[in-house]
């Protein structure tokens, strides 16, 4: 059978990604000893040829070609080929995953935004899903950095099927400051459930280490910290309040030996960067100390709070406000915590 035009072994593997499992393609592989091989004996026409690929604006990449991520390489069962837009030229500094529930609270979006914030920052791109939650936070601290090339983002769907469908802005502004959206699914294929335990290795296998921040027990994020360990990757989990099911993920992984972090300065420690010690912000005014003291990451109600402080309630509501105003505290649905600064 011809190559029906692919004219080099890059694109034959395009070709045959097309047409069958992974497994199935690697099988024919080792019967033939080369895509080239292999399509003739096995191949078909595509369904999606390199002229449509360009002519939709997306760009290809399988492992023979320059552009294919050089991690991704090396694990167990890397994509045959990858669809993406934007630039997938890997930053000088640090490449890290950072995932998460897609119903986080508060302030896990707050300190995914800041995991993302500072990689970036430290020279580094931050590699997520685009889903809802952690996600779709860590990729806005990317941006919010201003530095460029910083966020990676891998969909469980084709490039024509962004979803979730309200995070398409993102994916552009992605793309617009010099990021990459990818995927190793045509571009018109939609986001089936089973896409995405599989694309979670590839978020794991483009980075250097990953960092859960809020995850339940039946997270997909803890699919990719597996994914993550098989790699040989490092693995950070970030604690949580003891009881709160947001967490409970989190802190399985750091009895399994995932190290725990507070920041994005410690992950960066332990890898080996250097960090820079940042000033203290200075605090609230001494008068609202008691209140701000009673105060952590965990929601707690007003009235637990003048308790905790030894004041009375309406005395306590009044240096919340004024604590709100001045930005160190936050008001979430069940309480107030510390804002992060």
């Amino acid at each position: 059978m011809s190559l029906i035009g692919a004219t080099s072994e890059a694109e034959a593997l395009l070709y045959l990604s097309q047409q069958a499992p992974r497994s199935r393609v690697r099988q024919w592989l080792a019967e033939t000893g080369g895509a080239q091989e292999a399509f003739a004996r096995y191949g078909k026409a595509p369904a999606w040829p390199i002229a449509e690929i360009e002519a939709q604006g997306y760009r290809v990449a399988t492992s023979p070609d320059a552009a294919y991520p050089p991690l991704l390489r090396h694990i167990p069962d890397p994509p045959l080929a990858l669809y993406y837009v934007g630039d997938v030229t890997p930053p000088p500094g640090p490449c890290i995953a950072v995932v998460g529930s897609r119903r986080c609270t508060r302030l896990g979006s707050r300190l995914a935004e800041s995991f993302g914030r500072e990689f970036a920052e430290a020279g580094g791109c931050v590699i997520s899903g685009l889903a809802r939650g952690v996600d779709g936070a860590a990729h806005r601290g990317v941006l919010a950095s201003g530095a460029t090339g910083g966020a990676w983002a891998v969909l469980g769907s084709g490039l024509a099927q962004i979803y979730p469908r309200e995070h398409r802005t993102l994916a552009e502004r992605i793309v617009e400051f010099g990021g990459v959206v990818l995927s190793e699914y045509m571009p018109d294929v939609r986001p089936l459930p089973h896409n995405f335990p599989e694309r979670n290795r590839i978020i794991s296998g483009l980075a250097a280490a990953v960092v859960v921040v809020e995850a339940s027990r039946r997270s997909g994020s803890l699919i990719t910290a597996r994914m993550a360990g098989e790699q040989g990757r490092d693995v950070f989990a970030v604690p949580g309040a003891v009881g709160s099911p947001v967490s409970a993920g989190c802190h399985w992984l750091i009895r399994q030996g995932a190290e725990l972090v507070e920041s994005a300065a410690d992950v960066l420690t332990s890898l080996g960067y250097e960090v820079q010690a940042k000033a203290e912000p200075a605090g609230p005014p001494e008068r609202l100390a008691p209140v701000f003291n009673t105060l952590s990451g965990t929601p707690m109600p007003v009235d637990e709070i003048a308790v905790a402080a030894g004041v009375p309630t309406g005395a306590a509501t009044g240096d919340l406000v004024q604590l709100e105003l001045l930005g160190f505290v936050e008001l979430t649905p069940d309480g107030y915590i510390r804002a992060l600064r």
